[in-house]
């Protein structure tokens, strides 16, 4: 009995922790810098044994440290992991024999840094601590106490020849690096707007067509529709990319004629485009089910954008939905019998967001 009943609250727990798991999601990094500070000690030994340290590529050394670009990787700041990935090669030398780290990596282990040596990719160093944290949309990745691992100290003993002067658990130094997101995950909260523009509601008015919120969607005084940003949803900090989801819909209805209801809208920041899942009815007098497919045209050329990293919130105001081509079809089939009333390029309405990253 004892024995189902600690089973029962294990697999309680197990199903506490599932949702908090399942919002957890990487985001790709862009940008950045590493700095790789060598132990003053250890630049000390090797200048008495003659070996030199040099950054090649897109590296550079500024005295005792080493800098390097960060050009890609993943984190998630929410269980403080990251991968970040460095451009530059840094080279270890004596007269003509050398050693070049390429391919540098940091990775939130006990054994932080890691590079091709040779044709391996190799753990270089342990780490006394290893740190991530959020730095705004950035992540902060630090590591200290970095220690030689047997592998390449042995490497680098024979490859320079060299007694000794390379072992393992050898200070070396200590590892800062700051990467940008080139998108981050949004939380499921929050809303986008969408406020129809007056002129396409006289022309819907005139058609007898009303406008509907479908729920979780909601319609506010103004009119203003009200979406709720659901997972999956993932954008640059600046909204210049990526894609924002959207839960709800909205229904287009003529009475005893076309219904057109647009679904769970999704907008792709990247190709200013927004699609749906569009059902247009009834059938068969109108095809039914179309699928997602593009829907509405983005236009940021009067949008505000502002980016607040302390919250890693972004939010966008003034942007604005203008009808694509097929939506335009769409709706002069349902509700002008075939006539061009619609036109691509016609204003829906004026868009905005407010967006929380993880």
């Amino acid at each position: 009995m004892k024995r189902f009943k600690l089973v029962a609250t294990l697999g309680a727990m197990l199903l506490l922790l599932v949702p908090s798991l399942a919002q957890a999601a990487y985001d790709p990094i862009a940008s950045g810098t590493t700095r790789l500070v060598l132990d003053k000690g250890f630049l000390a030994s090797l200048k008495k044994a003659g070996v030199k340290v040099a950054a090649k590529s897109q590296a550079k050394r500024q005295g005792s440290t080493l800098v390097l670009p960060v050009i890609g990787g993943k984190s998630d700041p929410t269980i403080k992991k990251a991968e970040i990935e460095q451009d530059g090669t840094i080279v270890f030398r004596k007269g003509k024999r050398k050693v070049p780290l390429r391919k540098i990596e940091l990775k939130a282990k006990h054994t932080p840094l890691f590079a091709k040596v040779g044709g391996s990719q190799l753990k270089v160093a342990s780490s006394k601590t290893t740190k991530v944290r959020r730095a705004g949309f950035a992540t902060a990745f630090d590591a200290t106490g970095l220690e030689l691992t047997r592998k390449v100290a042995t490497r680098l003993d024979k490859k320079l020849r060299t007694k000794d002067l390379f072992y393992e658990g050898r200070l070396i130094g200590k590892v800062q690096s700051q990467a940008s997101p080139e998108r981050v995950t949004i939380l499921p909260q929050g809303q986008a707007t969408l406020a129809p523009d007056p002129a396409i509601l006289a022309k819907f008015k005139s058609l007898f067509v009303s406008l509907n919120p479908i729920s979780p969607a909601e319609l506010a005084p103004g009119p203003v529709f009200h979406f709720p940003i659901i997972a999956g949803s993932q954008i640059a900090p600046d909204a210049s990319s990526g894609t924002l989801r959207l839960d709800g819909a909205i229904e287009a209805l003529q009475l005893g004629a076309g219904q057109v209801f647009q679904k769970e809208f999704w907008l792709d920041l990247s190709a200013r485009d927004t699609s749906s899942e569009v059902d247009v009815e009834p059938t068969p007098a109108f095809p039914g089910k179309l699928g997602r497919i593009g829907t509405y045209a983005i236009g940021m050329a009067g949008a505000s954008v502002v980016s607040e990293p302390k919250s890693r919130t972004i939010s966008v105001s003034g942007a604005t939905f203008s009808l694509d081509a097929q939506t335009a079809q769409t709706f002069n089939e349902a509700f002008a019998e075939g006539k061009a009333v619609f036109a691509p390029g016609e204003v829906l309405g004026t868009v905005g967001f407010a967006a929380v990253g993880q």
